[in-house]
């Protein structure tokens, strides 16, 4: 379980204008016929900029990128970062939020709103076995892969459309299950999406929501970034040798929506759904996959030559610090984060929010 796609994941698309292949979804900004949905939209439809913005991110993603999920999760998987996430969402360090989903019911109808982890996706139909789904992305290649990757396994079970989050209209109490997955991030029209999400739920529908809620396109305030500074100093102190600082990354790696609204996530949905639970994690931890080492080169000037080859890839994906990050380090990071997180000094920086249909 990668601590949110470094640095996001999963999209929505073929065109974001196209009306859904099956009818079950149409890109529309109507949110019912008695209530226009105009008042709930920050970017409209035909706006020039955000056509244009649009088309970039939908081909952003259309092929396997290298900061996907779909591309890293392999590598980044099953190491103590998951099972740190792990203990804050589930309480247990070997269990993943996905697989705890069974515990609120059983689910037949399900919509997966954004193509993200495909180990996620397959966990989730394991153990969800009478869940059929519906799987929209702004982008036709996520969807369509991962619809094609599953149907040996879980044939007929899974059905790939095309849609944009932030005008997309769900059919009324269809689906008794909602899930997505480090998606909504890149969704400006948060209030427009939260609607439609508890109009389509069944009056006993869940909707879990896994995600990025950090900075506003991963631009950590400056108490953040003076902690997480703070921490690596010392920890670099502890290594002969290693000079302090880092080097924040900028946002020219990110897709055009990635983080567009991320820190109102939570607020706008426990507005228009009712809120269960919600269970926060990696304030400190994240800034890691935003950040270098201001020694770096340095560094891999000491290796052999198959360890600066291993640690360049996994820089250039964005998944692993294995040169600079050891488990002290890590529970540190931790172990402060959320402690400010939960003072509400800094923002924490991936939840798991469990919701029910607020009628």
């Amino acid at each position: 379980m990668a601590l949110v796609a470094p640095p996001c994941t999963a999209r929505n698309g073929r065109c974001p204008f196209v009306p859904a292949a099956e009818g079950a979804l149409r890109n529309t900004a109507v949110l019912s016929d008695h209530e226009p949905a105009a008042h709930l939209l920050r970017v409209s439809a035909d706006d020039p900029e955000y056509r244009r913005l649009a088309a970039a991110e939908a081909s952003f993603w259309q092929q396997v990128h290298p900061l996907s999920l779909e591309a890293t999760e392999l590598e980044s998987s099953g190491g103590p970062v998951d099972r740190y996430v792990n203990t804050r969402f589930t309480g247990d360090p070997h269990t993943d939020w996905v697989t705890t989903i069974p515990r609120w019911g059983t689910f037949r109808r399900g919509l997966l709103l954004g193509a993200s982890s495909p180990s996620r996706e397959t966990r989730l139909l394991e153990v969800n076995p009478q869940l059929h789904v519906i799987l929209i992305d702004l982008s036709s290649g996520p969807a369509e892969r991962r619809a094609a990757a599953l149907a040996a396994r879980f044939p007929g079970r899974v059905v790939p459309e095309t849609a944009d989050l932030n005008f997309v209209e769900l059919p009324p109490e269809r689906y008794d299950l909602i899930v997505s997955s480090s998606t909504i991030h890149h969704v400006t029209n948060l209030e427009y999406l939260a609607s439609q999400i508890n109009r389509a739920l069944t009056p006993d529908g869940h909707f879990f929501l896994e995600d990025y809620v950090g900075e506003r396109r991963f631009i950590f305030s400056e108490t953040k970034r003076r902690l997480f500074e703070t921490l690596y100093d010392r920890d670099i102190a502890r290594q002969r040798g290693r000079k302090p600082g880092v080097i924040w990354h900028d946002i020219s790696d990110l897709s055009p929506f990635c983080g567009v609204r991320s820190d109102d996530i939570l607020d706008v949905f426990r507005t228009y759904l009712d809120e269960v639970q919600v269970r926060t994690a990696g304030a400190l931890v994240l800034p890691m996959t935003r950040t270098r080492p201001v020694d770096y080169e340095e560094l891999l000037q000491r290796l052999p030559r198959w360890k600066v080859v291993s640690d360049m890839l996994a820089r250039k994906l964005g998944i692993r610090r294995r040169l600079v990050v050891d488990q002290q380090f890590l529970d540190e990071l931790s172990l402060v984060g959320d402690a400010a997180s939960e003072a509400g000094l800094v923002r924490p920086g991936v939840a798991f929010a469990v919701y029910r249909k607020r009628r």
